[in-house]
């Protein structure tokens, strides 16, 4: 038989902990039917972690049966309270198991655990507590007369059995986002997390069975994207499906909706958000949430501050201040090790990233002959990991690649602006509209922007500070739909309308 569990050690923590590498179906760790398997890479040092099943479309069709029978016979009948309890005895389980789900995230995405990994999952206690309070406060309809003896009214009712599929960035922060929204309102899940990053969702599993949710209600089937993703967006049982992810696999899962049964659909993908520094911003202030905007998580952020726009009266102070703050701030600590406290930039997910990453910084380096500014020195080898230093191009033109595509690093373009109509103009120049930011004193400037940026975020004298009572996603080509806050229930609700004849034949 497959190997379905593996004794995990992690010293720097003295933790061991017994990881399920089996496909989660019907609430039991299973072996995938065609026995294949994925070895997952520790990104810090480039050793194998471990291998763990790699589902098969036979057994996506499996877990797709397991939701829906669930669904049918018992969720659809589960009251919104006692949805409720369950979700807030996985809130319990999350906050007892808080620094082993961190310290997975830390081994298999490299996320320093002190300074990123554990602030996720203080992010996941926020967001499962906002979803265990809200589950019978957002489903439901409204009453509406006609006539004297007509009314109407509707339903919101779950859409049945929801398929979702999470990134390698997120890996967990990302699959909570969707899978308790979806949970609170009433729907069963099917959820792939990314083949890179899976020991946590697959872990996560665990808690959701001890929580007393019924076999079947949540199914955990890692597997390759073209496999196990492409057989979700087809499946003519899925009833949604909610996909974060690139832009261009993005439209993937819209097209096999429109080839399969036209499953409702959410997408939140790629993003290159602007922000813009007026004269008037306090500077020092801008300058931190600015480099945490793009420094943190390596960089691996839809949101990422990656474009900056500085008005030219402060360019060259903030300049300064900003690669100062850079190399101070930024490390990647003595021993490259992310659950070093020292270590507060870690490596990127995968040598694929990592050389895609230095791809971009070779070109606006020597095609491009951009300003270049790293903390330390390129390629960094200390350690056999992807560590990539932060990485800051100075006065790039709007045509550059850099600035025009998604780099999803620690790498940062900065670019003059001189009045606010140039730096909208600029802001709005591309693609996508996921998040940006603004930094003034000025509030009618602020709002100003708000109201004329074309994104679906924006954050005044702060970025990348999501919260769970706000909703998230992007205008463009960043997506589709909203979650977290009363949209992450929403989006998962469906309204039904209910017409009411009670005249009589005279």
């Amino acid at each position: 038989m497959s190997k379905l569990y593996t004794d995990l050690e992690i010293p720097q923590l003295k933790i061991t902990l017994k990881q399920p590498l089996g496909l989660f179906i019907n609430n039991e760790f299973c072996p995938s039917s065609d026995g294949r398997a994925i070895e997952t890479v520790n990104p810090a040092t480039g050793k194998t972690i471990t291998s763990f099943q790699a589902a098969s479309e036979k057994d996506v069709d499996k877990a797709v049966k397991a939701a829906r029978n669930a669904f049918e016979g018992v969720w659809s009948k589960t009251s919104s309270e006692q949805r409720g309890i369950y979700l807030s005895n996985l809130l319990k389980l999350i906050e007892e198991e808080q620094d082993t789900l961190a310290a997975l995230e830390t081994l298999d995405a490299g996320k320093p655990f002190h300074s990123n990994a554990k602030k996720d999952l203080a992010q996941i206690v926020e967001l499962t507590r906002y979803y265990a309070g809200a589950v019978d406060k957002f489903n439901m309809g409204e009453t509406i007369p006609l006539t004297f003896e007509k009314f109407a009214y509707t339903l919101k009712v779950p859409f049945g059995v929801v398929a979702q599929i999470v990134p390698w960035n997120y890996p967990l922060a990302m699959a909570c986002r969707k899978l308790q929204g979806a949970l609170a309102a009433g729907n069963t899940v099917v959820i792939k997390p990314a083949e890179n990053t899976s020991l946590s969702l697959l872990y996560f599993a665990t808690l959701i069975k001890k929580a007393g949710f019924p076999p079947g209600v949540v199914n955990v089937i890692p597997g390759y994207g073209s496999v196990v993703g492409k057989a979700l967006g087809t499946h003519m049982d899925i009833d949604k499906i909610s996909f974060t992810g690139s832009t261009k696999v993005g439209g993937s899962v819209l097209e096999a909706s429109g080839q399969s049964n036209l499953k409702d659909i959410t997408l939140e993908c790629g993003g290159k958000s602007p922000a813009l520094v007026f004269e008037d911003a306090e500077l020092d202030k801008a300058v931190k949430w600015l480099a945490n905007g793009i420094f943190f998580n390596s960089g691996q952020i839809c949101t990422a501050n990656s474009r900056i726009y500085v008005q030219s009266s402060i360019y060259d102070k903030f300049v300064k201040k900003f690669k100062e703050t850079a190399e101070k701030e930024w490390d990647f600590g003595k021993n490259f090790d992310p659950f070093d406290k020292d270590c507060v930039i870690g490596p990127v997910i995968s040598n694929t990233q990592y050389d895609r990453i230095k791809k971009f910084i070779e070109l606006g380096e020597k095609e491009e002959k951009l300003s270049m500014f790293q903390t330390s020195e390129f390629p960094v080898r200390a350690a056999e990991g992807y560590f990539i230093p932060p990485t800051i191009f100075t006065d790039v033109p709007q045509t550059s690649k850099l600035l025009q595509e998604e780099i999803f690093g620690p790498v940062v373009v900065v670019s003059k602006f001189e009045t606010y109509d140039d730096a909208l103009k600029l802001a709005n120049d591309t693609c996508y509209g996921l998040a940006s930011a603004v930094f003034t004193k000025d509030v009618k400037k602020a709002h100003m922007f708000a109201r004329d940026i074309k994104a679906g975020t924006v954050w005044i004298n702060q970025t990348n500070k999501e919260e769970a009572k706000v909703p998230f996603g992007g205008f463009k080509m960043s997506g589709i739909g909203r979650e977290s806050g009363d949209s992450g229930v929403d989006n998962y609700l469906q309204v039904k309308s209910v017409h009411i004849d009670f005249s009589s034949d005279k």
